[in-house]
């Protein structure tokens, strides 16, 4: 994959993710209309703010990336570019589950809470292990 379009992929990406999030603090008002209450009686909506933090982030981490390899002029493997994207956009998840009674963070219980705990770990390994990558790569490029 060239820098360019690393770069445009990783950018995009979380520039996306940044709007995602944006629409979910839009959704987080409905709880606070007289309205919403019986809507969203069911959900724990601290754990949807976590989330929708945690996107923020996770957009502002990808096109960091975006940056750092146009900055150093990587050709990173299509797949570190890919696994930074997944993981960005699949780590906060977990949050979302825990709004919906699901304890994601803890690898126990039924199939679906297994399941979202797997996610969470899958999600962040990939952000690390895409993280060493380029900053190794980086840093052998280092003036």
């Amino acid at each position: 994959m060239t820098t360019l379009e690393a770069t445009q992929v990783l950018v995009f990406s979380g520039a996306l993710a940044i709007l995602v999030s944006s629409l979910l603090g839009f959704a987080m008002l409905i709880p606070l209309q007289p309205w919403g209450r019986k809507l969203t009686k069911d959900m724990n909506f601290k754990q949807i703010g976590s989330a929708h933090l945690d996107w923020i982030m996770l957009g502002l981490m990808q096109a960091l990336a975006g940056g750092l390899i146009f900055l150093f002029d990587l050709s990173p493997a299509i797949w570190v570019v890919w696994a930074m994207v997944a993981g960005g956009w699949l780590n906060p998840l977990p949050y979302v589950f825990r709004a919906f009674g699901v304890n994601a963070f803890v690898f126990d219980g039924g199939l679906v809470q297994r399941a979202a705990s797997a996610l969470g770990g899958l999600s962040s390994t990939l952000i690390v292990v895409s993280w060493i990558v380029l900053i190794s790569t980086a840093w052998s490029k280092w003036p």
